[in-house]
């Protein structure tokens, strides 16, 4: 229940925010992210908002390899998850050098083990991760196909958790996407 009423205010919150602008859906396609712990998978959709700016939505999967950075010897799992993010361009036509910034929700199973004294269990985790990043979109195929790289930092924060404690902290992220304008 408590999920479900963050989830809520989240979304209302960011209804208000860009509520008052005219959005265009400017175009769809699919990313990956690249982490020390993990790879998440996305598709995406984002709305333009003026020549320079977009509003970014994600809905995807998080496989999290923490090995050890947690708080135990060995943890693994993943879970589905989405994100909003706001994007602005240095130019005009949404390509070239942006900055964006990024508020994901995980909703992650992780497997867990200790060597010393061996034991092993299962938590279920609510992650919140916001995240800022700087990267470049190239325009390709008359202006049809967009590809684009990334980096991004951020922090992960287990929200709620069902079980014991496991990994949170900086996160730093690497990606690489592919769209199609409309």
């Amino acid at each position: 229940m408590k999920r479900i009423i963050f989830l809520l205010l989240f979304a209302s919150s960011l209804t208000s925010v860009f509520g008052q602008t005219e959005k265009k859906l400017d175009a769809i396609g699919i990313e990956t992210q690249l982490y020390p712990a993990g790879t998440m998978f996305n598709v995406k959709a984002n709305w333009a908002l003026g020549e320079k700016s977009s509003l970014i939505g994600k809905l995807g999967y998080n496989i999290a390899r923490r090995q050890d950075f947690g708080e135990h010897d060995k943890e693994e799992g993943g879970g589905l998850g989405f994100a909003l993010g706001y994007k602005r361009y240095f130019k005009d036509g949404h390509s070239g050098f942006f900055v964006d910034g990024r508020l994901g929700m995980w909703f992650l199973d992780i497997d867990w083990e200790d060597n010393n004294p061996s034991r092993q269990g299962n938590s279920d985790i609510t992650v919140f991760q916001p995240t800022a990043g700087i990267g470049y979109d190239f325009l390709l195929k008359n202006d049809k196909i967009k590809l684009g790289v990334f980096v991004a930092f951020g922090y992960e924060v287990n929200m709620v958790t069902s079980g014991e404690e496991v990994g949170q902290g900086g996160i730093s992220l690497v990606g690489l996407s592919v769209g199609f304008r409309l």
